[in-house]
């Protein structure tokens, strides 16, 4: 066994690495400081390692003496977050009964390898694709193995396996859920002055549901049909905090005329434009439990009184998302309508606000095919290539 410490420069702060292995186990740990420092507590660490797992790893650890012991750590490290802990235990169960099920014979620790959880990954997911599922329940699995045996390896439990080659499998984009021009329609109409501000605010305008919790009367040009997302100044005698956008948040957005006539109608006292029933400033919890509650009244007065009734399930974040792809149906490209929103870029536009599955935004797309075309210069089949 060799017992030198050699350091090794680490790229992107200033800490010195060593790398030591004992019987198949690699231990890794940075060091800082002078170089005198750095040697003693090195030396010292390496010690306490050969102390603790000299003699603790033989190969004969078995699968049941891990499960109770992870269990036991997991429980005692969790102890202070029950809800999240048992979540998160349950996922691990989950993924150990995979393997018990997958990975045959499985007696020893020794028994996995990178191999075994490769094949076992591939089993789930070919189980995933016969339900039509995505690759979710195979990345649980990958990062529940990847984690547990990491602490496994490193108690001394079992040898080392390159679990950094047991990777996870890319996930498909989210689906962005929006809402139709009926459920809008019918959010107009069964909604009251506030709520109808709130979503033509969001459908008109592409705001945040914190944007309008914040928006300030004096901030509203209604004249011009203009409104400035900005910072709020500090006056604590008419009771506003300050609030601080990010620096892309810091915009100015258009207001239709129809938001305008419900400002209007509306008639804010002030300082803030949606304030609750008593006057007082809306936290964000709370206007978003206001908006639940808005949804549900519309709900049981569509029950009763449309003689087609539908469910609405859109949150006020939804609004945003039918902004986007209203947008885009009209003709707006993602740099346009993604500066309107405030976004830092037009991906994050295109993937997490804007539905591409509608009627016009596959029309648009078609367009943009057919203009690309013409720079395609067709080949000529009747003219003899030139020697």
């Amino acid at each position: 066994m060799n017992d030198k410490i050699t350091f090794y420069r680490v790229q992107g702060h200033n800490g010195w690495r060593v790398q030591k292995q004992l019987h198949g186990i690699r231990f890794v740990k940075d060091f800082y400081g002078s170089e005198d420092k750095r040697q003693k507590q090195a030396a010292a660490w390496w010690e306490d390692i050969k102390a603790r797992y000299s003699n603790n790893w033989d190969g004969t650890k078995t699968w049941g003496f891990f499960k109770t012991k992870w269990e036991a750590w997991a429980l005692l490290e969790t102890k202070d977050k029950s809800a999240l802990a048992k979540r998160t235990i349950d996922e691990y169960k989950w993924a150990f009964r995979q393997t018990e099920r997958l990975i045959k014979p499985l007696r020893y620790l020794a028994d996995i390898t990178i191999q075994t959880l490769r094949q076992a990954r591939g089993v789930l997911i070919d189980e995933a694709l016969q339900k039509g599922a995505g690759n979710s329940a195979p990345n649980k699995f990958v990062n529940c193995m990847r984690a547990s045996l990491l602490w496994a390896i490193e108690r001394g439990y079992m040898a080392d396996i390159p679990l950094d080659n047991f990777h996870t499998l890319p996930v498909a984009a989210p689906e962005v859920k929006t809402q139709s021009a009926r459920e809008i329609e019918l959010l107009l109409k069964y909604g009251s002055t506030k709520e109808r501000v709130i979503v033509l605010l969001g459908f008109d305008s592409g705001c945040r549901p914190d944007e309008m919790v914040n928006m300030l009367v004096d901030n509203l040009d209604l004249e011009n049909g203009f409104a400035d997302i900005a910072p709020h100044p500090e006056n604590p005698k008419r009771g506003i905090t300050q609030w601080h956008p990010k620096k892309w948040k810091i915009r100015q957005i258009r207001l239709t005329p129809r938001l305008i006539n419900e400002i209007k109608l509306l008639n804010p006292p002030g300082p803030y434009l949606i304030t609750s029933r008593y006057g007082e400033k809306y936290t964000n919890t709370g206007f978003s439990q206001m908006y639940s509650e808005f949804v549900d009244g519309v709900n049981e007065k569509i029950r009763f009184n449309e003689k087609d009734p539908i469910k609405l399930t859109g949150t006020c974040k939804t609004l945003r998302k039918d902004y986007s792809t209203s947008r885009q149906g009209q003709g707006a490209t993602m740099e346009e309508t993604g500066q309107s929103m405030g976004h830092a870029s037009k991906q994050v536009t295109r993937k997490h606000y804007t539905n591409t599955q509608t009627p016009q935004m596959r029309e648009q797309e078609r367009v943009r095919l057919r203009q690309l075309d013409k720079y395609i210069v067709p080949l000529n089949y009747d003219t003899p290539p030139k020697e």
